[in-house]
């Protein structure tokens, strides 16, 4: 099987972009820049909040190795569910809190190709695509700061626009009543912040608040991630 890594609904939303680009609003060439340059990263560390309850609710590091292949953890919450995965290079584990061993995916799985990451191939929250972006649908933008100290960009959505242009391109997501995100970005051009606000229906045909926030920590600083497998279903 593929594993869902998402661990929550309205994260890994992938950049809706029109064929012909209207008129672009204020900072999002530097934004798109920012996006991209997360992808060129060798190591780093993101960590997702939920802002409403001040929770922890994923937690993804990662380095690529002298082989191109990304080692990776991941923890995520949603609800009371609780995920882990891990990928040593060459094997992909993952369970569930509460399961008493690990499984495996391994180069004889059917869905091997699925499962292994490395530097071209990124695993989602290694990929720019987990800052939303836009361009075609921003009602109002605010930019502040500057490229010496650092910038902040807040993008506001017209909501109707939005919903026309990612019908059907987000994962669980189904319409949008409301959306902000703000982008921190530092004074070389990375993204060290995105926060993401508003109220969503999902595919579901539940319609939750959004107020969580992404930061990327330790970039180019990670070394090394301790193996955690520890009981390994081998069936």
């Amino acid at each position: 099987m593929k594993r869902i890594i998402s661990a929550v609904f309205a994260v890994v939303m992938i950049s809706a972009m029109c064929g012909c680009m209207p008129r672009l609003p204020e900072g999002y060439e530097m934004v798109k820049a920012a996006k991209e340059k997360y992808e060129s990263l060798d190591s780093g560390r993101a960590i997702m909040t939920d802002l409403t309850t001040g929770e922890q609710i994923m937690e993804f590091a990662f380095f690529v190795n002298n082989s191109d292949e990304m080692i990776f953890s991941y923890y995520g919450r949603d609800g009371e569910a609780e995920m882990y995965a891990y990928s040593d290079g060459a094997e992909y584990f993952y369970k569930d809190a509460g399961d008493e061993m690990w499984s495996v995916i391994t180069p004889d799985d059917e869905n091997y190709i699925y499962n292994i990451y490395n530097r071209e191939n990124r695993y989602p929250y290694a990929d720019g695509g987990i800052f939303f972006l836009d361009g075609t649908s921003v009602r109002s933008a605010q930019v502040s700061g500057s490229e010496d100290e650092g910038m902040t960009v807040i993008y506001t959505y017209d909501t109707d626009r939005l919903n026309s242009s990612t019908q059907g391109m987000l994962e669980d997501v189904s319409s949008f009543s409301s959306l902000t995100t703000t982008f921190e970005i530092d004074r070389d051009g990375f993204i060290t912040s995105f926060i993401e606000a508003g109220e969503v229906t999902g595919t579901d045909g539940v319609t939750r608040d959004v107020n969580m926030r992404i930061s990327i920590e330790d970039m180019n600083d990670v070394y090394d991630i301790p193996y955690p497998v520890d009981q390994l279903d081998k069936s």
